[in-house]
């Protein structure tokens, strides 16, 4: 039996426009299911972070901080709504360079998968509605009704020993393999493969692909730029209108 080709996909700034964990938190919080405390706390580091008074890091870490702060207090099945309605809402924000790809190696007959820093919950729905075939997100762990408080699955920097264990146990190739991603923690992940993508990229992923002679992809608003190495370093070797 032939072994299909991977495509590894990070999802939250890479293939949807912002960030589903993000998303999600918010949702929960219009929801009522935050103190009024961390709510509040929540609205002004976004607030500071987009008027430039609080760094982007300040305002991630104040996301991460309200659901682990109330994990154990939010039924599932809230999480679960929460999900749907950022879907419905804002699930065809997508990146088209990235979303273009996807159906290109989807019909070349890739197996596409996802990796996630984002829950679960949200980001399989996602994933299935932009027709990938798994998505590997956060998982909270559950005891019937409840969230214990503890990780049953972990993402950030664990994304590469995720992809190896996905790919081995589902028997998958590497072999013209891709991955695409926007950030630090997708660095090893495109170690791993043929054709690694830098999307969009962070000073981090930059420096790395430049190291590495990976092309960039630069997408704003319909037109897409893609770089390429040569002789003097990169030069702009496509100009798209998607």
């Amino acid at each position: 039996m032939v072994k299909k080709p991977i495509a590894i996909f990070d999802i939250d700034g890479t293939f949807f426009r912002w960030q589903l964990f993000h998303e999600l938190v918010f949702q929960l919080k219009n929801m009522g299911c935050f103190n009024e405390k961390i709510s509040k706390k929540l609205d002004e580091t976004f607030l500071n972070w987009q008027a430039l008074k609080a760094t982007w890091s300040e305002y991630e870490n104040q996301v991460v901080a309200a659901i682990e702060d109330s994990i154990t207090s939010i039924n599932p099945k809230q999480v679960e709504e929460a999900a749907q309605k950022i879907i419905d809402k804002s699930g065809h924000e997508v990146y088209a360079f990235t979303a273009q790809l996807a159906q290109k190696l989807k019909d070349e007959g890739y197996f596409l998968l996802a990796i996630t820093g984002s829950q679960q919950e949200v980001a399989e729905l996602f994933a299935k509605k932009h027709g990938f075939d798994d998505c590997i997100g956060l998982i909270h762990e559950r005891k019937e009704d409840f969230y214990t408080g503890k990780y049953e699955r972990f993402i950030v920097d664990n994304k590469l020993a995720l992809a190896k264990d996905y790919i081995e146990k589902h028997n998958l190739s590497l072999e013209r393999s891709y991955a695409i991603g926007d950030s630090a923690s997708d660095i090893d992940v495109l170690h791993l493969v043929t054709h690694p993508i830098a999307f969009n990229p962070s000073k981090e992923l930059l420096d790395e692909a430049q190291k590495n002679g990976w092309p960039i992809v630069i997408e704003r608003k319909n037109i897409m730029y893609r770089l390429e190495t040569s002789q003097n370093g990169y030069k702009l070797a496509e100009t798209r209108i998607l």
